[in-house]
């Protein structure tokens, strides 16, 4: 049995499938990093209120604990007629099931110039890029003043991080007492704030405008940038917006190793998945996290996808080892792997924001939304639960308590 991906769904399946079938069953897990990295607190390290270390967790340690065999190597193809995984360093591993956790590559080519290896942008997917965007927050917060837009481009599902780091920008130039010599700009396809892809939850769309307001944020929605030259960006209606530094999440495309196999994916290299997180294509294909393809609730009028928080794609993982598990033993019914919850807490500097979906998609049966200081600190030690949770496989707790 093989496992693609170091993220929070790998992670979790594997630990998942060992708990739950025990030694009845060889385990790999495949992935490109050597350690887990905590994504969420990637804007903090933009900020340098984290050092990159601290977001870390070596994974060779916690899955050999396991009798997890761990290849610290790329997964370059799969063969579902031969049923085998190839890694970068040659190795060819077999598999019955197959669970992709492999994420998705970062898209800019939708927008020309945004790439931050063109020297405008910067993003926050990596530790390497956080670093890199930590140096150029550095240069701006410590200027006469400028201008900022931080937002993301069209087709982005993942746009919760520019929330975070435009508020987070925000409280820290307040706390100089500098705020009024900058101009902190959203710029984000959404058809309105809070839509988050979703097409919001329940009235996030006016708890966010009254936060920006109070904030003297600006933003502008249903924008489609459609160029990034140094210190100025390009929208579709012809409006250029000057800026000191610019901060954007970009559209996803699938993982190459699974656009390179005919049919797993979707055009944009995701993976259909039937109710079960199974490949529609390959059955003992399953999918989790990033990878699963997920249509938007509405059309927009400029793309927004649907976004994977990290209880999302823990919760795919655990009901895709439940369903694994179930076909290996010959007893228990498959549950339902897309009908999914979400809890997330979003950080803004000063407070937090604590965001409840059940189910994810709408219609809903429940949606929680609270605000405050606390939640600042709830995310502060859900962090390091979490880290602690990867290095000692510990049970799961998302804010419900």
């Amino acid at each position: 049995m093989v496992v693609v991906g170091g993220s929070f769904g790998g992670v979790n399946a594997a630990y998942q499938l060992r708990r739950k079938l025990g030694d009845r069953v060889d385990l790999t897990l495949i992935a490109a990093e050597p350690y887990f990295t905590f994504i969420p607190s990637l804007p903090w390290v933009m900020m340098d209120w984290r050092k990159p270390e601290a977001v870390k967790v070596p994974l060779g340690g916690p899955l050999g604990r396991r009798r997890v065999r761990f290849i610290n190597e790329r997964a370059t193809a799969i063969d579902p007629a031969a049923q085998t995984v190839s890694t970068a360093g040659g190795q060819v591993l077999g598999y019955d099931h197959l669970v992709l956790a492999t994420g998705a590559d970062l898209d800019w080519s939708n927008v020309p110039g945004s790439d931050p290896a063109q020297g405008s942008v910067h993003t926050c997917f990596t530790v390497e890029q956080a670093v890199a965007a930590r140096q150029a927050i550095a240069r701006f917060l410590a200027a006469d003043g400028g201008r900022a837009i931080i937002g993301a481009n069209p087709g982005a599902s993942c746009g919760g991080p520019a929330y975070e780091i435009i508020m987070m920008l925000e409280t820290a130039l307040r706390r100089q007492k500098r705020r009024h010599l900058f101009d902190l700009h959203l710029v984000t396809p959404e058809p309105f704030l809070g839509h988050f892809g979703v097409n919001g939850i329940g009235n996030m769309s006016r708890m966010m405008e009254d936060e920006f307001r109070s904030r003297h944020l600006n933003w502008t929605t249903n924008a489609a940038l459609t160029q990034i030259e140094p210190g100025k960006a390009t929208l579709a209606d012809g409006a250029e917006m000057p800026f000191d530094l610019a901060v954007l999440i970009p559209a996803f495309y699938g993982a190459q190793v699974v656009r390179d196999v005919n049919g797993l994916g979707n055009p944009r290299g995701f993976i259909p998945t039937d109710q079960h997180l199974r490949s529609t294509a390959y059955p003992n294909i399953y999918a989790v996290g990033v990878s699963v393809a997920i249509a938007p609730p509405v059309p927009t009028p400029v793309p927004v996808g649907v976004p994977k928080t990290g209880h999302m794609s823990e919760e795919m993982a655990v009901r895709a080892a439940a369903n694994i598990t179930a076909e290996v033993t010959g007893s228990g019914d498959l549950v339902d792997g897309l009908t999914l919850p979400a809890t997330c807490v979003a950080d803004a500097g000063d407070v937090g924001f604590y965001i409840k979906a059940d189910p994810f998609l709408p219609p809903r049966n429940v949606a929680v939304l609270r605000r405050g200081v606390r939640y600042h600190y709830v995310k502060l030690a859900f962090e390091r639960y979490y880290l602690e949770k990867v290095k000692r496989d510990l049970p799961s707790m998302h804010f419900g308590w």
